[in-house]
């Protein structure tokens, strides 16, 4: 009787776990396209494609779910960070999760921010929490570790004010690219997770890398080709605007915190076909470069293409600077004369408007109260009332009181 009971409990246990399997799969996944950049990988070009095509892809039962505001603004190639914002108090992985649990037309989703690409390491650790219910395709752009570096040291002039040098910012991160180290993570994670991927080296694909990622989603033939083509989204700076906005953030920007992207933004709208300068590196400076992130390139090269895998150590030769035509140096100089007078320009603007700022009521009575105070000197008196006149013009009484007050310093 108790080996018939235990048998009883083996074939129970049994059906159980079939039951359970033929859940699992017939739960029904949704597909999941992460388009995680890394940044500087024509990330605000892509997501204007994506943007553009949105309805045609809906057609195709692809959603982009974005905003109509940010799809408009995506639409006119202006910069946006994607169609995927993190929300405080929740996990990536939750917000997928409930993205999977609203699409109830099963289509397939594309999300694109620069954001994921930090975050996508503790997803993939997650796994087996939405293993069942998402399959996940990650899209990751890479590029040259000599370029990269010099678009980000540009980013932290253009948008965060920093006026240190190319050698200073390289040596506060001891050489080491944080993107590419955080790439190899990734690559390594999906590796031994089994996740799908691809992996385009920018470096090589400056020019088609929209259109290979709309090719990654199945939707070639939906790229809006006479939207994107030759289409410049963010530009870097050339090398005279980059050393006149560093020299701007370390006069100004302790005052007017926003001036560099202020200026930034200028000089991307109103030349944004300019071709920019990457910015140099010493040979000395270069080996350290390579020597220091010579494992995370390997890592990284493991999943391209044999013809288009990233310089590493075994592959880096120091280049000398090209020649440049006379005609290339006229039109470089023809090109500076504008960014200077945009430069020139903005910085009008901005002092214009900061002159033209209007102190509270508060604070011109108070300034008021001091110049009556009889604790300032006829000359302090005449400027207070001066400053206060300008915030309060039509101020009749304050205009009788200048006018004394001018009266009295002249006697004296």
């Amino acid at each position: 009787m108790p080996i018939d009971s235990q048998d009883h409990r083996n074939d129970k246990a049994k059906g159980n776990a079939n039951i359970e399997e033929k859940e699992r799969s017939a739960v029904r996944k949704t597909k999941v396209f992460l388009h995680i950049g890394h940044g500087k990988t024509g990330t605000s070009a892509i997501q204007s494609a994506l943007a553009i095509a949105s309805e045609e892809l809906a057609k195709q039962s692809i959603s982009y779910p974005i905003q109509r505001s940010l799809r408009d603004r995506a639409s006119r190639l202006e910069i946006t960070s994607g169609n995927w914002q993190q929300k405080p108090n929740a996990s990536l992985t939750e917000e997928l999760l409930k993205i999977c649990k609203n699409n109830q037309n099963d289509l397939k989703i594309v999300l694109s921010s620069e954001s994921l690409f930090w975050l996508i390491p503790e997803l993939i650790q997650s796994k087996s929490i939405w293993e069942n219910h998402i399959d996940l395709h990650i899209i990751m752009a890479v590029r040259e570790i000599e370029e990269m570096l010099s678009s980000e040291y540009q980013q932290r002039v253009k948008r965060h004010g920093d006026s240190m040098t190319l050698e200073q910012f390289i040596q506060a991160r001891h050489f080491i690219s944080s993107h590419h180290a955080k790439a190899a993570e990734i690559i390594d994670l999906m590796s031994r997770s089994g996740i799908a991927n691809t992996i385009i080296n920018y470096s090589v694909h400056k020019h088609d890398i929209s259109r290979l990622i709309f090719k990654s989603l199945g939707a070639e033939e939906l790229y809006p080709t006479e939207n994107m083509d030759g289409v410049i989204i963010n530009r870097s700076l050339s090398k005279k605007e980059l050393d006149i906005l560093i020299t701007i953030n370390a006069l100004y920007y302790s005052k007017f915190p926003w001036i560099s992207t202020r200026i930034s933004d200028s000089l991307i709208k109103n030349q944004p076909q300019l071709k920019a300068q990457q910015c140099k590196l010493t040979k000395h400076q270069l080996e350290k470069v390579y020597e220091k992130n010579n494992h995370y390139l390997q890592t990284i090269n493991s999943c391209l293409d044999p013809s288009e895998q990233l310089t590493s150590l075994s592959t880096f030769s120091h280049e000398t600077a090209e020649a440049i035509s006379p005609e290339q140096v006229q039109k470089i100089r023809d090109e500076e004369a504008i960014s200077i007078h945009l430069i020139g320009d903005t910085l009008q603007q901005v002092f214009t408007e900061e002159s033209k700022k209007k102190l509270s009521n508060d604070t011109v009575d108070a300034i008021i109260r001091l110049s009556q105070s009889g604790k300032v000197s006829k000359i302090t008196e005449v400027e207070l009332l001066e400053v206060a006149k300008e915030n309060r013009p039509q101020g009749q009484k304050l205009v009788k009181l200048l006018e004394r007050a001018k009266r009295e310093l002249g006697k004296n």
